[in-house]
C-alpha cells in the first residue's frame, strides 16, 4: 500500500512538472532567435517579450519613441515556428495603424517602417489561432 501511494504521488509530481515546464514561455531564447534574423544593416535597438501567459492575455502592448528619417525593422518569432500565431501592429499616437505583420490572414516574420515624424508609437502584439501564446521580437534601426 505504501509503495503504490508513493508511486501515485511520484507520477502526479512528474506530470505536474512536465505541464509547468511546457507552460512557460522562454521569451529570451525566442528573442535571440529573432535577433539572428534581423535584416543586415539594421542596428539592434530593443527586444520585446511576447508572453500571452498561456492565453490569459490576448495582447501585449509596448510604447516606443521613434525618430523621423529613421527606418525601423521588426522581427518576430513564435514558439510555434516562424511568426505563426502572433500579429505585430504598429500604431501612431492617434492609434492609426501604420504597419502589420498579418496580411490576408498570412503571418509574416516582420516588417520595416520608415518613420516620418518623431514621436510616441504603440507596438501591439496580438495572438490569432495561437496554441502557445508565446514569442519574442526584436527591433532594429538605421538612419537614412
Amino acid at each position: 500500500m505504501k509503495q503504490s501511494s508513493f508511486l501515485f504521488l511520484l507520477l502526479n509530481f512528474l506530470l505536474l512538472l512536465s505541464y509547468t515546464t511546457q507552460a512557460q514561455c522562454d521569451t529570451e531564447a525566442l528573442n535571440n532567435k529573432a535577433l539572428k534574423s534581423l535584416s543586415k544593416g539594421f542596428v539592434f535597438l530593443k527586444s520585446y517579450k511576447v508572453d500571452g501567459k498561456a492565453g490569459s492575455r490576448k495582447s501585449v502592448e509596448y510604447t516606443c519613441v521613434m525618430n523621423s528619417d529613421t527606418q525601423y525593422a521588426l522581427q518576430i518569432v513564435s514558439a510555434e515556428g516562424n511568426a505563426n500565431g502572433i500579429i505585430a501592429i504598429l500604431y501612431d499616437a492617434q492609434r492609426t495603424e501604420l504597419a502589420t505583420s498579418n496580411i490576408n490572414n498570412k503571418f509574416f516574420q516582420g516588417w520595416t517602417f520608415n518613420c516620418k515624424a518623431t514621436g510616441v508609437y504603440y507596438l501591439v502584439f496580438t495572438f490569432k489561432d495561437s496554441q502557445d501564446y508565446c514569442g519574442g521580437a526584436v527591433m532594429g534601426f538605421k538612419t537614412k
